[in-house]
């Protein structure tokens, strides 16, 4: 699928996940106020956290996910950004992404999102960029948004782990770049 070469965008970094990350992963993963917002991860039955290998994160076959990092700052990572569903016969991939409290309002998260959008439609030679968001994400929604995605919809979620379904917003993007078919190639 996709290489481990760096994306870069004009503020952050998109690079693969180190042994460094690993507290910053789990705070992603466990964080309340992030669980609450996203369709996030369960609580863990144990207490016990999984460990991250070095370039590892739990991404979906078909899918892959990097680090965000401040291009000052390379190795402290701020959050993460994903592809899943990755659909090359439609050109298709579902877009998620989760930053630490301390990175949020800062830009990060639309420089990620747009270096994303266009490594995905530049170099994986995607047509359409979807995301799944939940209704009272604002601040999820607002950056989509900025990031020149369009909302196409409004469902209800499956049932989550309290049995509360939760409405969801479905925003796409859609390259507006020129397209070339394989036939013409």
């Amino acid at each position: 699928m996709a290489d481990d070469r760096n994306i870069t965008g004009s503020k952050v970094i998109l690079r693969a996940a180190g042994m460094q990350d690993q507290g910053m992963l789990l705070g992603l993963t466990w964080d309340p106020e992030i669980v609450k917002v996203t369709k996030g991860y369960r609580s863990p039955a144990t207490g016990r956290y999984p460990r991250y290998r070095p370039g590892f994160l739990p991404v979906p076959a078909g899918g892959f996910c990097r680090v965000i990092a401040d291009q000052k700052d390379p190795e402290a990572g701020l959050g993460i950004i994903m592809l899943s569903d990755l659909d090359q016969e439609n050109r298709t991939a579902q877009m998620q992404i989760k930053l630490l409290r301390s990175a949020r309002g800062r830009g990060y998260g639309r420089d990620a999102v747009d270096a994303l959008v266009s490594y995905a439609f530049r170099e994986l030679g995607l047509d359409c960029i979807c995301s799944s968001i939940l209704e009272d994400n604002t601040a999820s929604r607002r950056l989509f948004e900025a990031c020149g995605f369009l909302q196409e919809g409004i469902h209800e979620s499956r049932a989550d782990r309290n049995g509360h379904c939760r409405k969801v917003c479905s925003y796409v993007k859609r390259d507006a770049g020129p397209s070339v078919s394989k036939e013409t190639e």
